[in-house]
């Protein structure tokens, strides 16, 4: 016999540089050395080797060649998911991560006059996560038969997900005052998505002793696997008057030029009764296609910074506005549509492989500070706030159309850290605390108090979804850079 017990063990949970699955918010990464530290707050001056991302016109106040290389070392992660599945029990982890995180290189030709090129690598969003349930309880589900029935409820989520991004960059210094810039980011991203909620309950111990083994059961699986291709372009412009310098970057909307998908849905359900008692027909609906059309789409954007300069300390401000993109297909089905077999709970199945998406417009702002202590020693730190552009409002299994299910909500970051001069390489160390908190969110699924079957909500042996999830995320990472400055003299 099973007890009563809701075991929400969530075995794998693996993040890699950034936050969690598909983060939807656009600052989860700041790029190398002193943006790092300043968490970002760099559009207006101080973006150093990372000017190709936030601001290109910045390029131009580099005047020897660099090379730098920076990486996330160490990673903890504290996660609670409360509710997520029933039960109220959490979970938290931790994880160890060595990965590099931007390299670039910059040139400034000899022949062009106060002009500076520089070609960069980097990981814009990079997760990778797996989450695995059980819940395993006895009780009386299956009304129209006698005695109880063991339940068992698991659930699977995994998506990896990784934006990459090879870029160039070009800027000119007209004078000590204005310079302007421009970028050019070519994005790949590739994804893995898949999505599972299997429940069953068959009979304890059988009615007599020639009683066949019963079982209700019902799954809902997708799976997903693709990529795209686009072009991001961005102009950087910078202007310093006395102890202020002021900057503003403009970014294109993404432009999608490749990207396909695979993906398998199925939902199926075996041996379920109306509330009525009566057992309804089997059902099926599943489909399977590749090379469907896909595509990820990045708003138009807009940031301003402005940074001070007081005698031995700097004070940074960025604020960065992006615009909307109104709902539209991430994957688009095609012809022939899905297998249907009695569609008892009336699942749309036209364009069933559908997948949308939409950002909402948001603004981000993040402020810093640095101070020399020495000629050779600089202490840094930041702030910076992280708001998601598609909040998270519970599990999309079973809506439709449909959407891919990210746990994502408003994240904040805190920076410190120092820069420590050898020789021609620059040395920088510093942490970053994350956290992100928020409650009365709708539940993944309801493995604790399952009906059997509820129709208008395409519920099978589950509870009705509450808003009572909450989510507490903590992160405490250590970073590490080292730009090599082959035109300094030493």
């Amino acid at each position: 016999m099973i007890k009563n017990t809701i075991n929400l063990l969530w075995l794998l949970l693996l993040f890699s540089l950034s936050t969690n699955a598909q983060s939807k918010r656009y600052w989860s990464n700041s790029f190398n050395t002193d943006a790092n530290l300043l968490s970002g707050a760099v559009v207006g001056g101080g973006s150093g080797i990372a000017a190709i991302f936030y601001n290109p016109a910045q390029i131009a106040d580099i005047d020897y060649q660099k090379f730098a290389i920076s990486a996330n070392i160490f990673s903890l992660y504290i996660y609670r998911y409360n509710n997520a599945l029933g039960g109220g029990d959490g979970y938290n982890d931790w994880n160890f991560k060595v990965q590099p995180r931007f390299v670039a290189f910059l040139l400034r030709p000899k022949k062009w006059e106060s002009t500076s090129i520089e070609l960069a690598s980097f990981t814009r969003d990079k997760v990778s996560t797996e989450l695995r349930s059980r819940n395993a309880q006895e009780l009386d589900i299956i009304k129209s038969r006698t005695g109880n029935e063991i339940y068992l409820a698991d659930y699977y989520y995994r998506m990896n997900y990784e934006d990459y991004w090879l870029s160039i960059g070009i800027a000119k210094k007209f004078d000590d005052k204005f310079s302007i810039g421009i970028s050019g980011y070519h994005s790949y991203v590739s994804f893995k998505y898949d999505y599972e909620i299997d429940t069953r309950a068959f009979s304890a111990e059988p009615v007599t002793s020639d009683d066949s083994f019963y079982i209700s059961q019902y799954k809902n699986v997708q799976s997903l696997s693709g990529y795209s291709s686009r072009l991001l372009f961005k102009l950087g412009l910078k202007y310093q008057w006395r102890d202020w310098q002021f900057g503003m970057a403009v970014q294109t909307p993404s432009i999608n030029y490749l990207g396909e998908s695979k993906v398998y849905r199925e939902v199926s359900m075996q041996n379920i009764h109306n509330q009525d008692g009566d057992l309804l027909p089997n059902m099926l609906v599943s489909e399977y296609q590749e090379e469907l059309p896909t595509a990820h789409k990045d708003p138009f954007s807009v940031a301003f910074g402005a940074t001070y300069k007081h005698k031995n300390s700097s004070f940074y401000f960025t604020g960065e506005y992006f615009g909307k993109v109104n709902r539209y297909k991430k994957i688009e089905d095609q012809e022939p549509g899905p297998y249907v077999t009695n569609n008892i709970i009336g699942i749309r199945t036209d364009n069933w492989l559908n997948y949308y998406a939409q950002n909402n417009e948001i603004t981000n702002v993040a402020v810093g500070y640095r101070v020399k202590l020495e000629d050779n020693i600089e202490i840094m730190s930041g702030f910076r706030t992280d708001f998601v552009y598609d909040d998270y409002d519970g599990g999309f299994d079973n809506r439709y159309p449909s959407e891919i299910t990210s746990f994502s909500i408003d994240q904040y970051h805190a920076t410190v850290g120092g820069q420590f001069t050898i020789l021609k390489t620059d040395i920088i160390a510093g942490l970053q605390y994350s956290f992100a908190i928020d409650n009365n969110l709708k539940q993944v699924a309801n493995f604790s108090d399952p009906v059997e079957i509820i129709p208008e909500q395409r519920l099978v042996l589950q509870g009705v979804r509450n808003n009572n999830m909450g989510i507490y995320e903590h992160t405490l990472s250590l970073f590490l850079g080292f730009t090599y400055n082959i035109g300094r003299p030493n």
